[in-house]
């Protein structure tokens, strides 16, 4: 049986994800039916050339100053007894489901508010601002994950010849080095391959190139060529990390860690706490706040025609997000099971690497795989979207459900099999059970992920179909700033309030779990 659905799996994501993919990259060789390397030319142009440094330099400074920012925050929440910090941690999450796009419009709105103009944000530093936001929590997830699994043995073992600063700088550092290049690593590929806050703000990079190759010029070769570009710089740096990233704790949930010590603030406990309040309100409370007064300080008209032009948009939205965080649990589930019970990473290292493929690329690459009359039942129907979203999220909701299972011992399992209970029985009352909590992270995680995905979804939705990404980016720039700010506002409050369903919906299922074990 695990053999037979793990080979119905892996059919299924080979032929819906990895075979577009290589036939894209397959088709641009040729021109007219012959083989040529034409559509290349373009790439070693002086303009192309600057584009890619331009795109790397800002990714670059991305990735240092959210791994500087992640790696300070995982040490306070994980090493010193910093007061509320479980509090500062989700805050600090938050950017995580938060659609990149709707903090980028919060931002230019709150420079409207001050007075200052929109120059910074629609602008480089921008959108090295904006990203840096994005991605900072997920560079504290890393680096907190290998914190957490640090042994306080060296610590100890440091601080009895020497004060902590030093300990920190020749032993706790040192010993994390791995986390902290993996945050570069990752954070770097997840910059250079995001679309909609540079498009958002009109700058041009090296994705937005692509995709208007593609959508306005038409010029499918030269997009594809330009595609192969970025496709080979992520996953070379993807490969160079390939071991410690396919073997990393990080977004694990409820890790179990080594017994660690904390650092005692003592006299610096009020200033840490000042500066954690002011990043909680820089990357929430100002969002919020903006978007709120910007859709109800002037006219709260404004906000009753958002409402109306979101309308139709809102339930495809939800209906495919909900579809594709199921698949996403579904397909995790039985890569993680075979990945970790019988130690084969291949399909994991796969899905890494598709991970690190943009997603405008990732729509070239569908579009031109469906885009025929016998797949036309998918091309023009959801169903390309939702395999769109599977594509870009699986590796993520592996690694969640990956990560939960190493936590459970495998005698369970073996035990379960002596006493005569098949695979199908171990499942629903062994696995699944004690990792609903990884199993529910994963379908959160996806459904947010999908519902505000943007970079695939505008090359792939069909036409007549209204979702909630695709409606606030393509009226964006024909619409007074009020309109697009109350659009990003009840995007938000759908994402927070879908979040407080889920999350209420699974605390009442555990309850109920737990009182019928009780």
């Amino acid at each position: 049986m695990k053999k037979t659905l793990y080979f119905i799996a892996v059919s299924f994501f080979f032929i819906l994800v990895v075979t577009p993919l290589l036939m894209m990259v397959g088709r641009s060789f040729f021109i007219d039916g012959k083989f040529s390397l034409e559509s290349y030319a373009s790439v070693f142009t002086v303009s192309t050339v600057q584009l890619l440094l331009k795109s790397a330099g800002i990714a670059a400074t991305v990735a240092i100053s959210a791994t500087i920012a992640g790696g300070f925050f995982a040490f306070m929440f994980t090493k010193t007894d910093l007061r509320w910090r479980n509090v500062f941690r989700i805050i600090f999450l938050a950017p995580l489901f938060i659609s990149p796009y709707i903090i980028a419009v919060a931002w230019v709105d709150f420079f409207v508010l001050l007075g200052a103009g929109t120059a910074f944000m629609y602008s480089i530093g921008g959108v090295i601002f904006v990203l840096s936001i994005i991605f900072t929590p997920l560079s504290m997830i890393i680096i907190s994950s290998s914190l957490a699994n640090m042994s306080a043995s060296y610590e100890e073992a440091g601080m009895m010849f020497t004060n902590y600063p030093q300990v920190l700088r020749k032993i706790v550092v040192p010993l994390n080095k791995p986390a902290i290049f993996s945050s570069l690593i990752l954070v770097f590929v997840l910059a250079i391959s995001e679309f909609s806050v540079p498009a958002f703000l009109s700058v041009r990079v090296f994705t937005t190139e692509i995709f208007t190759q593609f959508s306005a010029f038409y010029n499918y070769n030269q997009a594809v060529s330009q595609s192969l570009v970025l496709i080979i710089l992520c996953l070379a740096l993807l490969l160079a990390e390939r071991l410690y990233l396919v073997n990393a704790p990080f977004l694990s949930v409820h890790l179990k860690g080594q017994r660690t010590s904390r650092m005692e603030l003592k006299n610096r406990q009020t200033p840490a706490l000042i500066i954690h309040v002011l990043y909680g309100g820089l990357i929430l409370g100002v969002p919020l706040f903006v978007l709120f007064f910007q859709s109800f300080g002037g006219n709260a008209a404004v906000f009753t025609e958002a409402v109306g032009l979101l309308s139709s948009a809102i339930g495809n939205s939800i209906s495919y997000a909900l579809i594709a965080a199921a698949l996403l649990v579904l397909f995790g589930f039985i890569f993680a099971y075979v990945t970790e019970r019988e130690g084969n990473k291949r399909i994991e290292l796969i899905l890494l690497l598709t991970f690190g493929i943009p997603s405008t690329v990732l729509g070239i690459g569908l579009i031109r795989f469906f885009n025929t009359a016998s797949l036309n039942f998918f091309y023009s129907g959801f169903g390309i979207v939702i395999i769109g979203y599977v594509g870009r999220f699986l590796f993520i909701a592996e690694k969640l459900i990956a990560n939960a299972l190493k936590q459970i011992p495998v005698s369970l399992e073996e035990a379960a099999q002596i006493s005569g209970a098949g695979f199908g029985l171990s499942l629903r009352k062994i696995i699944f059970p004690l990792i609903a909590d990884g199993l529910f992270a994963a379908f959160v995680i996806g459904f947010i992920f999908s519902l505000g995905e943007l970079g695939t979804t505008i090359l792939v939705y069909p036409p007549g179909t209204s979702l909630m990404p695709i409606k606030v980016y393509t009226i964006m720039a024909n619409v007074p700033q009020s309109l697009t700010s109350a659009m990003s506002l009840i995007v938000l409050l759908i994402i927070l309030a879908a979040l407080g369903i889920l999350f209420g919906g699974y605390s009442i299922i555990n309850e109920k779990r737990w009182s019928r074990a009780s």
